[in-house]
């Protein structure tokens, strides 16, 4: 088997692609690992996205995988367009509607940005931004219609502080736009601190590594199509300022893609990882609009993470919010969509399953309070995301100066509902702007979530998205408050909200607890049971 290496150089070969000339495997296995075939057999390919592909050359949109979306090609770049493999890679992983090698949205449609001329593979710092603003506000050749999703596997070497004006760009359309943007996170690990520089490690972005290895560490001969494996390539957190980086990671090795002069060939890489998250994300979004859920960056943010599989030797710790090697884990777009689809729920009482799009203010803080019991050894998992914010001093995408504020430093906690002094599990880092939470029950009982600020308030109001996905044991009808047990305080419940459930139904199972193996008590007769109520109402009310 003929083996050969290309790399993307920008400055520094950040991207490296190792290229099979045969045998190849498909595209349809990467695919198939992040499940996203279950959102498609919802209904939904991508067809109400688009996605901006920003890259240091164009696609080639006459490969018949990708030319039947292909949108449009713009040129930031001095001198002629050119088409790359790289970027008709990257496309179609995303997109591609070859029907033996589907990329993940292939409903979607896709521009193409070309930031670099043909003579050279490094851009005028200032097309990236350019490009971006372009594609996320509608710009130009978009007629004001904003492409959704902006996928990048480029990257200049230098700090992952992402102080740069690039990631300031990128973390300012995440912030003023709500677009999903996905960045390769590059290819030089297996070491820590290993990512080679902007824009990978901005705030807001999606910063993704690669699956596909055999869990040695040479990133050529350990590569491999074992998707549960972190690629040996992928690059590593935590960041030069202590950041968990990445955010997730899908499968980049070993992958069938299109190639120019309508060819395929097997590529590896954090670069096409990024594309199969983009894909995901557009899938989101795409049921989103159909079914009203909001879709702004921060929510398909929070959801792909909380929803995402971890893999092996996956840990963190309260202040270290992600494993530095797999983010959240890797992305898992059945889970994702049920998690998705579950809804809106507001700070108060929840459903074990659902995300909220929130706001702090000044000192208050939000708690989520699971309305069920969670039975011992139940996983608890919750992600909190929200932005660092950018500004600019002009409107004028090609001269803007990015600047960014100081990070509002929220916090994650987990507490049983008996006791909210003290926290069962919290996620405090002081770095990041996401908390996460993976943790078994440690007792069964009901469990609240908080949304608070260190220190005890923001300087602005915040908006944040926070997803949960709790394992709730199956309640007794007549637990109208959700406590694990149906008695007098559930009659208050029915009294202020009659609407809540059926009262007889609390009549027949007054007294039963929802927790297995726990002695029932006796059942009085229901008017007993309604003068028991009305003391406790009657004795709580001031005149």
């Amino acid at each position: 088997m003929t083996r050969f290496l290309y790399c993307l150089s920008i400055s520094v070969c950040t991207l490296l692609l190792v290229v099979y000339a045969i045998p190849c495997r498909a595209l349809d296995q990467a695919v198939d690992m992040v499940n996203a075939d279950y959102i498609w057999q919802q209904g939904y390919t991508g067809s109400n996205v688009e996605i901006g592909i920003i890259d240091v050359h164009q696609a080639d949109s006459s490969h018949p995988a990708i030319s039947g979306n292909f949108l449009g090609g713009v040129n930031f770049a001095n001198g002629a367009g050119w088409l790359s493999f790289h970027a008709t890679a990257v496309a179609g992983a995303a997109v591609s509607q070859d029907p033996n090698q589907m990329g993940v949205a292939p409903g979607a449609g896709f521009w193409t940005a070309q930031t670099a001329n043909r003579a050279s593979r490094n851009p005028d710092p200032q097309t990236q931004p350019s490009a971006a603003e372009t594609f996320a506000q509608g710009l130009g050749i978009l007629n004001g219609n904003p492409a959704e999703v902006l996928s990048l596997s480029i990257g200049f070497a230098g700090s992952d502080a992402a102080t740069d004006q690039w990631s300031l760009a990128l973390d300012h359309i995440v912030a003023t736009e709500g677009t999903t943007v996905v960045v390769a996170i590059g290819n030089d690990g297996p070491d820590p601190s290993s990512i080679p520089g902007p824009p990978g490690a901005a705030y807001n972005i999606f910063s993704v590594g690669a699956t596909g290895g055999t869990g040695g560490l040479d990133p050529v001969l350990d590569t491999s199509d074992d998707y549960t494996r972190i690629a040996p390539y992928s690059s590593r957190g935590p960041t030069i300022d202590g950041r968990s980086k990445p955010d997730i990671v899908a499968p980049g090795s070993l992958i069938t893609l299109p190639t120019l002069s309508g060819n395929w060939e097997e590529a590896s890489g954090t670069s096409f990882a990024a594309p199969i998250v983009a894909g995901g994300a557009a899938l989101l979004i795409d049921a989103g609009i159909d079914l009203g859920l909001d879709t702004d960056a921060k929510v398909i943010k929070s959801v792909l993470m909380n929803s995402a599989d971890k893999l092996a030797n996956w840990s963190h710790s309260p202040t270290t919010p992600l494993d530095l090697n797999q983010g959240a884990g890797q992305m898992n777009l059945e889970s994702a969509y049920l998690q998705y689809t579950a809804g809106e729920q507001e700070s108060g009482t929840v459903t074990g399953l659902g995300w909220d799009h929130g706001m702090l203010t000044g000192s208050t803080a939000n708690t989520y309070q699971i309305g069920g019991v969670v039975d011992v050894g139940s996983m608890i998992v919750a992600t909190l995301t929200w932005n660092r914010d950018v500004t600019t001093d002009t409107e004028d995408i090609e001269s803007a100066i990015y600047t960014a504020d100081p990070l509002e430093n929220l916090e994650l906690f987990l507490y049983d509902a008996n006791d909210l002094l003290s926290p069962v599990a919290s996620s405090i880092s002081s770095l990041d702007n996401v908390e996460h939470l993976f943790l078994s029950a440690p007792t069964s009982g009901n469990y609240v979530f908080e949304v608070r600020a260190a220190g005890g308030s923001v300087m602005n109001p915040t908006s944040y998205s926070l997803a949960w996905d709790v394992e709730v044991v199956a309640g007794i009808p007549g637990d109208f408050n959700g406590d694990g047990f149906v008695d007098s305080f559930d009659f208050l419940e029915w009294q202020r909200d009659p609407s809540i459930g059926d009262i007889a139904e609390w009549e027949a199972n007054y007294g039963l607890p929802t927790i297995a193996n726990t002695t029932a008590v006796p059942e009085p007769c229901a008017l007993a049971l309604a003068f028991i109520a009305f003391a406790f109402t009657s004795s709580g009310r001031r005149r």
